[in-house]
């Protein structure tokens, strides 16, 4: 009696799994109107025009960095004295080429912005 009620279960259990099986394989039906896609853009909000201002974070980091390096240049002559290595003396005098450039470039840019 008991052998019987095991193979009942068994054999529920495998048809139980069949079904599920046949259920989840099968692909559902999809029918999407013609239309829909209009329908949904309809639905959405306007888009409002976005405005972007200018923040000019290179120019003021530039600005801050120029002002740090002036700094920096000034403090360094006047903490060596006259009694420098050639070599300091050189890459000093390259620096300060290089910082007068730079406020050049960055004064002629303002510059020829207000002419324009």
């Amino acid at each position: 009696m008991r052998d019987e009620w095991i193979k009942e279960l068994n054999t529920a259990d495998a048809e139980m799994d069949h079904r599920l099986t046949r259920a989840l394989e099968a692909q559902p039906a999809v029918d999407i109107p013609a239309d829909f896609a209009a329908r949904i853009a309809r639905q959405l909000p306007e888009r409002r025009p976005i405005a972007l201002t200018p923040t000019h974070y290179g120019r003021k980091a530039m600005v801050i960095c120029m002002v740090v390096l002036g700094v920096a240049l000034l403090l360094g002559f006047v903490l060596h004295g006259v009694a420098m290595p050639a070599v300091v003396q050189v890459t000093g005098w390259i620096l300060y080429a290089q910082f007068l450039g730079l406020v050049v470039w960055f004064g002629m840019r303002g510059a020829l912005r207000k002419l324009g």
